[in-house]
């Protein structure tokens, strides 16, 4: 079992998911594509970690809506009460801000503003994010406690509004700096 597996698992904790939409989930989580995905659904499933039903459709193939079984539930636990590893962070703005001097300003500052763009934007999904896990909070008849499902989504969420803001901050920083 490696990381992106107890990604998935944790994914599917929350809810039974098809192969597609774990992979759609897993994005603002981690980095993983499609050919990483299946094999490993095929591993966790094969390791009794999850199970699946298969949903007949029209007019496409069929699909596999996956849900995570009492031993995956167990696996998962065990994982989650370890220390996490420390942060690999992965920015290709690092080093193009190492090197900004090579840079015109103009040039410079439009990169920021990509940035800060993007930023934005994600703040404001992961803030429309949040109400939505606020509604399904209450759907689900949970308080706001730490054995909520929702809680721990709920403090991601907040992590995610909290590093758009701070990238946001930083943004407006060196906007400024370039501009004296």
């Amino acid at each position: 079992m490696n990381t992106l597996s107890y990604g998935l698992l944790s994914l599917l904790s929350f809810a039974p998911l098809s192969g597609y939409d774990l992979a759609q989930k897993i994005k603002p989580l981690w980095q993983a594509g499609h050919s990483q995905i299946y094999p490993l659904l095929v591993s966790m499933e094969q390791q009794g970690y999850i199970s699946y039903k298969l949903i007949k459709q029209v007019d496409k193939p069929d699909k596999k809506e996956y849900t995570i079984t009492e031993t995956g539930l167990m696996q998962l636990q065990q994982w989650v009460e370890t220390p996490a590893e420390h942060p690999v962070l992965r920015d290709e703005m690092h080093f193009k801000l190492y090197s900004l001097w090579l840079s015109e300003p103009e040039k410079a500052k439009e990169m920021l503003r990509k940035r800060e763009e993007f930023c934005m934007s994600e703040l404001n999904r992961y803030k429309d994010m949040l109400k939505g896990n606020e509604v399904l909070r209450e759907k689900r008849g949970e308080s706001h406690e730490p054995k909520a499902t929702t809680f721990g989504r709920y403090l991601l969420i907040r992590k995610r509004i909290m590093d758009m803001e701070s990238a946001l901050q930083f943004c407006k920083l060196a906007l400024e700096e370039l501009e004296s």
